[in-house]
């Protein structure tokens, strides 16, 4: 089976958080409604994560700073948790030591997380079988946005 996801004319929003100076019971959260780029009843969709360390990290600041990073790593967690929510909150433990290994050679915990995510009215989530030589999807999408033309050629 092949499976397609089309997600069309959307930015990302980078969402990029420091550690608190003590994470237990602390969350980073991503809620739609607080982004002046999202609409009412748009939905999350997450398009990369990674979590990281700085050097240059500082907990005592309101908010803790974390401008620049040493090293990072992928991680699904975010899509897993966030993916079609409205909001969504991830525990900061989820730094310490990511996948029960050192996140990087400088240390063993990350101090920040960057997930770059989209606001979506809908997901369109299709699966063809992997005989399918050709598909052609046409997308049209109303309201403020203008008509858009989405052609998928997809082979086995």
């Amino acid at each position: 089976m092949i499976q397609l996801t089309c997600v069309v004319d959307v930015d990302a929003i980078r969402f990029h958080r420091c550690r608190a100076a003590v994470p237990a019971n602390k969350f980073f959260t991503l809620d739609t409604s607080v982004e002046p780029d999202c609409l009412p009843g748009q939905v999350i969709s997450v398009q990369s994560a990674f979590l990281g360390y700085s050097e240059s990290y500082n907990p005592y600041t309101d908010p803790p700073t974390c401008p620049w990073w040493n090293c990072s790593k992928p991680t699904g967690v975010p899509a897993r948790l966030c993916n079609g929510r409205t909001s969504c909150r991830i525990s900061q433990t989820i730094l310490n030591s990511p996948g029960g290994t050192a996140l990087c050679a400088l240390t063993r915990d990350g101090n920040f997380i960057r997930i770059e995510f989209t606001c979506v009215t809908g997901m369109i989530s299709l699966s063809f079988p992997y005989y399918l030589e050709h598909f052609f999807l046409i997308l049209t999408l109303s309201g403020d946005r203008s008509t858009k033309l989405l052609q998928s050629v997809i082979s086995k």
